[in-house]
């Protein structure tokens, strides 16, 4: 494992299939239907629950935070002007949602650690991981031992800093797309983008050759 973006890549998880447009399953919804917007659920639900995950480290929270951001598409979509492509606007939503619920249980105490027998907090079962059975028991272990790690050293991360690496390394997402989302210049992201990978190898030292 030679760099962080080589770590990382073991925990992204595919988004759920395409088919029609975001843009046209928008209009026909906005033209009355229902069943456009359940499509359009169905179309970046685990992308949701993922980046509410990566952000907060906890399943539960995770779910409660997509679920609250449907809600609020559902209720403003109307407001929706195109400025921006609709995963960004959505993005957005997620992620100032993952703030505040961040901001909140860390006035409660209850930003905790992660369990290595249960990394996803209250979803024993794991639902976001997907087996591949070709993995030796040995590199499965060794495969769930670096996820837990780079979900920790996130959550370590200033916040800012955290949303970067997201939104960089495990969403995909390109520079512009990031300022656009957070309302940054381009060399303000790479700036913390920098910093962030650098902080992630001092506290990945132990798992990966810098």
């Amino acid at each position: 494992m030679s760099n962080v973006a080589d770590v990382e890549k073991l925990v992204v998880e595919d988004s759920a299939p395409g088919g029609e447009c975001d843009s046209g399953l928008i209009e026909r919804y906005l033209a009355g239907s229902e069943e456009a917007f359940n499509r359009l659920v169905l179309r970046h639900q685990r992308r949701a629950v993922n980046l509410a995950y990566r952000f907060l480290g906890n399943y539960e929270d995770a779910c409660d935070v997509a679920q609250e951001a449907f809600v609020r598409v559902h209720t403003h979509l109307r407001r929706f002007r195109g400025q921006c492509s609709f995963k960004t606007w959505f993005y957005k939503i997620v992620l100032n949602l993952s703030r505040n619920k961040y901001r909140w249980k860390r006035r409660r105490g209850e930003f905790g650690r992660i369990s290595m027998d249960n990394p996803d907090g209250n979803n024993p079962g794991n639902p976001l991981e997907i087996a591949d059975m070709t993995f030796s028991v040995a590199r499965e272990i060794r495969r769930k031992e670096i996820q837990v790690s780079v979900q920790q050293a996130l959550k370590r991360l200033p916040p800012k800093h955290r949303e970067i690496v997201v939104l960089r390394h495990m969403e995909g997402l390109s520079y512009a797309e990031i300022g656009s989302l957070l309302g940054c210049a381009e060399g303000t992201i790479k700036s913390r983008l920098h910093r962030a990978r650098t902080e992630i190898r001092k506290l990945l030292a132990d798992m990966i050759e810098c």
